[in-house]
């Protein structure tokens, strides 16, 4: 009886685990630009590979990264750190993963990007 109630609980939790929450992502990448004119409502950055699963978006198209939060101030001060992250990232020539929602937020070709620095 136990080894059907363990067999059970393994398959819930196997099958409730959730599938992947963005289109596409890219380990390794590196930074090339970096735009600050559009802070504190968004960064918009380039990186040096095209993105897998848009043909429109080949390398050097400009992706964006909308302020995350709850409230304005929030999501200003999200804007200043992911713009922080990203400019060390190309300064330093570090790579980056970066994981991407496909969209079109004011002319960019991706809505949310999602940035972890390696």
């Amino acid at each position: 009886m136990k080894k059907l109630l363990l067999a059970a609980s393994v398959t819930t939790f196997l099958l409730s685990t959730p599938a992947k929450a963005y289109d596409w992502d890219l380990v390794g990448v590196h930074v090339t630009v970096v735009e600050a004119t559009y802070i504190p409502d968004h960064v918009t950055f380039q990186i040096d590979a095209s993105t897998p699963s848009n043909p429109a978006c080949p390398a050097g198209s400009w992706l964006v990264w909308p302020g995350q939060g709850p409230d304005a101030l929030s999501k200003q001060a999200n804007v200043e750190a992911v713009y922080s992250l990203l400019l060390a990232a190309k300064l330093t020539h570090n790579t980056v993963n970066v994981f991407v929602n496909n969209g079109n937020v004011e002319g960019f070709c991706s809505a949310v990007v999602y940035i972890h620095i390696q």
